[in-house]
């Protein structure tokens, strides 16, 4: 069984503490996770009747201390001031990062978010971005959702040059439609991740998209949307996706393990 991190985790409102879900990790060799926040205002009833979702998220790392790492939802609309109230507000709880979503309407390149990535890198977080598809918003199901412009791994390029000290994590592989944004980046800008969740960071390595050969070895990260008991079957199908693109064993235990490991503190 194939020791992993999964940087790619969702609180859930059913499981207190996340209790039930490291049960799961524990069965299938999944030392740590990432858990990530959720929007707040609509999108979905995540179902969390106290709080929100990255208050459970802090429950969740107190209660699992280096079983769980966490980080805050934002949403730059907010405005930079909110922004910043929010990532001081969690981090001064023991959370190491934030997850954008949903990507609508602002661009993270714009110079005048520039206080939000001074306040993440002083603080030694990471930033871990939705990218690509954005399904619909059940609260509001006729809110105008573009794909285009805004969600993809090219909108974070000038934070992630002038913040060489932050990681930034490409959700999804970057998304499917723009996944070579990820191919770049990652291999310009060693502070550039992408994570390989389903749908559309499997999806194109399913389809053996061009370019994927290169993908370099130490930027690449294992993360699933909480894949509960199937993690058994991520074990073989990646490892053999991987093999087949030419990644050894070494690649393939840096996929599953150490590159997220470095990232989260556990090994340096």
């Amino acid at each position: 069984m194939i020791q992993k991190i999964d940087i790619h985790l969702h609180p859930n409102a059913d499981d207190k503490n996340m209790d039930g879900y490291l049960m799961i990790m524990d069965k299938h060799n999944v030392e740590a996770g990432l858990l990530h926040g959720m929007e707040e205002k609509g999108w979905a009833n995540w179902g969390f009747k106290y709080g929100t979702p990255s208050d459970a998220v802090v429950k969740a790392v107190k209660a699992h201390p280096k079983r769980f790492y966490g980080t805050a939802c934002v949403n730059f609309l907010d405005g930079v001031d909110k922004v910043v109230d929010k990532i001081k507000k969690y981090g001064d709880q023991g959370l190491i990062g934030i997850k954008l979503f949903p990507n609508l309407g602002f661009d993270p390149n714009d110079d005048k978010y520039e206080p939000i990535w001074q306040e993440v890198e002083k603080r030694k977080m990471l930033v871990f971005s939705h990218c690509g598809w954005l399904s619909p918003n059940e609260k509001n199901p006729s809110m105008r959702i573009a794909s285009i412009g805004y969600a993809s791994p090219f909108h974070f390029e000038v934070p992630a040059r002038r913040h060489a000290k932050i990681n930034f994590i490409f959700a999804h592989f970057g998304g499917g439609a723009t996944y070579l944004e990820t191919l770049v980046l990652t291999s310009r800008l060693k502070n550039c991740f992408a994570d390989t969740c389903p749908g559309w960071g499997k999806w194109v390595w399913e389809n053996d998209m061009p370019g994927l050969k290169t993908m370099y070895r130490t930027q690449l990260l294992y993360g699933t949307d909480n894949a509960g008991e199937n993690y058994g079957q991520d074990d073989s199908w990646w490892t053999g996706k991987l093999l087949s693109y030419g990644f050894n064993d070494n690649d393939i235990h840096m996929y599953f393990h150490v590159n997220s490991a470095k990232i989260l503190g556990i090994v340096e």
